[in-house]
């Protein structure tokens, strides 16, 4: 899951980045109305995370934006805005969901997988003798064979899957798993990889290294 994250308070964006770093989940943060339009327009995002209190513009005007440009995106709106009055006004405009803050980041990460799960339904791909299948726990199946992963190695499958076949480049595995920029010279993506082979070695799915190039996800017959 990757989310944009529009919030100004700086403190609150590196306790939630961390957070969903932890949970297998790429953040990216705006500060500014402006940035997140830019940011919104320019990056693959699954949800929305939405603080209606910007020094740029109100966010019940930046929500209307939002939902004209990316109408089928989960949007959560979390702000200090306790009254019943906001919360109408908020989902009336085309949000998903309201939290108030303060919050707990369990009740966060369980509404935007909610949210998530509602509008994306099962990541799955079909294969000549059944199908291979990620699910909302954290599991990879194929017929009657499930295996467990962490967070952060359902996301990487996930995303290469949803790729599957082409060689996928380190940076975009960087920036959309491991919410990285950049590449900071880490081998996370061998050493998750690594963990993942040893996991789906019962599974028909083969994740090669393509020297040079990048990472491609393969789904054969068991």
């Amino acid at each position: 899951m990757r989310i944009l994250l529009i919030e100004d308070n700086e403190r609150l964006v590196r306790a939630l980045a961390q957070g969903f770093s932890e949970e297998g989940i790429a953040a990216v943060a705006a500060g500014t109305a402006a940035r997140a339009l830019e940011l919104s327009r320019a990056t693959s995002i699954d949800a929305i995370v939405l603080d209606l209190g910007l020094p740029d513009m109100d966010g019940m005007e930046l929500l209307g934006l939002l939902r004209g440009e990316r109408t089928h995106i989960p949007l959560l709106v979390l702000t200090a805005r306790d009254a019943v009055e906001s919360r109408v006004a908020a989902l009336d405009a085309g949000a998903d969901d309201y939290l108030i803050k303060p919050f707990e980041f369990a009740e966060l990460l369980a509404r935007l997988r909610a949210l998530t799960r509602r509008a994306g339904g099962p990541r799955w791909a079909a294969v000549e003798e059944g199908e291979v299948a990620l699910d909302d726990e954290f599991g990879v199946r194929h017929g009657e064979v499930r295996v467990v992963l962490t967070p952060r190695e359902h996301a990487l499958l996930a995303y290469l899957l949803r790729r599957r076949s082409e060689v996928v480049p380190r940076i975009d595995i960087l920036r959309e798993v491991f919410g990285y920029m950049h590449d900071p010279g880490t081998n996370a993506i061998d050493v998750h990889l690594a963990h993942l082979r040893r996991k789906l070695a019962d599974l028909p799915i083969t994740l090669e290294t393509v020297r040079g190039a990048g990472f491609r996800a393969r789904v054969t017959e068991a």
